[in-house]
């Protein structure tokens, strides 16, 4: 099963190891959303998950994409650190012009 960044947040920030319990946290988080672009973006991953994914198999692919999404995490803000401390940037645009 392939995942959007989008959906890999979703299911990082709702989803738990139970697969029936996602799924029914999803759906209900399907019925609460009011924009309809959204709406048909989480129905979407309530259905692949409920179709896709095996409730035999689940709790290590939900395991396998908390790992996954806490080194994302881990980068994401290592990155805005570094972007912090660095700024050669400009200096290399104005030698290059």
């Amino acid at each position: 099963m392939t995942l959007s960044m989008k959906e890999k947040k979703i299911l990082y920030a709702y989803g738990c190891p139970s697969h029936h319990n996602t799924v029914t946290r999803l759906k209900w988080l399907t019925a609460l959303t009011v924009d309809p672009e959204a709406k048909r973006r989480m129905l979407g991953l309530v259905r692949k998950v409920e179709t896709e994914v095996g409730e035999s198999w689940y709790e290590d692919f939900y395991h396998h994409l908390r790992m996954e999404m806490d080194e994302y995490r881990r980068l994401k803000r290592s990155l805005r650190v570094l972007k912090s401390y660095t700024d050669y940037e400009e200096d290399l645009y104005e030698e290059a012009v």
